[in-house]
């Protein structure tokens, strides 16, 4: 028999932010039973499959407490959803991203920052946790978009953006020529980034006077798909670097 994975939360932070607001929302800070606490966040009954693992979610994060039967609004999540000041909100929501066992676990592991590659995680998972390669990959990319929902991280984030918005714009230098046969070349975004949740145009980075890069996203584009993407060029470089290659 198949040993199974540790337990892990099935949705990420933000997901599970989204539905304590709706129990504060329905049923404030009473507590209430797990089948009415289910329908209050969106779920028939709390019978089925997707709303066990979303009740389990919010209880990973430490978001709502009580006994079996029941639950309520957590003081962790009071402090996020009411915070007295800014600081208390942040400082809430690292302790909620850490709340689960496995998550805090993989993080000591790592000396608090996870690799940017999947790659040691995924290793440490499945020979230290036990945990299938599928149940692996789940949890990494429920612990990415984690961390990604934390204010530090999209602090950083928005710098990234900030800073390509002023250096990077395409010159009519580096524009490409129009065609010999008179067509216009493909329409370039005004920006180097789209907004999120549309599909990007071509996107031309100048990288040097002999260097340029093409980018195009297809498909939705939110802040976790350019996390995704800074750690795909970063693995790149690395792998660049190993090769020998400036």
């Amino acid at each position: 028999m198949a040993k199974r994975s540790p337990r892990y939360p099935r949705h990420n932070l933000a997901k599970a932010l989204d539905m304590v607001r709706k129990l504060f929302a329905g049923a404030h800070t009473s507590r209430v039973d797990v089948d009415t606490a289910a329908r209050v966040i969106g779920y028939a009954s709390s019978t089925g499959g997707a709303a066990a693992s979303a009740i389990g979610a919010l209880r990973q994060f430490g978001l709502v407490d009580g006994l079996r039967g029941d639950l309520g609004v957590s003081d962790i999540a009071m402090r996020i959803l009411q915070p007295m000041d800014e600081q208390e909100r942040v400082a809430a929501l690292r302790e909620a991203a850490q709340k689960p066992e496995i998550f805090g676990r993989i993080l000591s592991h790592f000396g608090g920052t996870l690799p940017a590659s999947d790659e040691p995680v995924r290793a440490y998972l499945i020979r230290q946790e036990g945990f299938s390669t599928g149940g692996a990959n789940e949890l990494i990319g429920a612990l990415r978009e984690t961390l990604a929902a934390l204010p530090e991280v999209q602090s950083q984030q928005t710098q990234i953006n900030e800073h390509l918005d002023e250096s990077s714009l395409p010159s009519p230098i580096d524009s490409p020529p129009t065609s010999s046969s008179g067509s216009s070349p493909p329409p370039q975004s005004s920006s180097p980034w789209p907004a999120e949740g549309q599909d990007g145009e071509l996107i031309v980075l100048p990288l040097g006077a002999s260097c340029k890069a093409e980018l195009r996203f297809v498909g939705e584009v939110n802040s976790v798909a350019y996390e995704r993407l800074i750690r795909h060029l970063e693995l790149l470089r690395d792998i660049l670097g190993e090769d020998g290659r400036p």
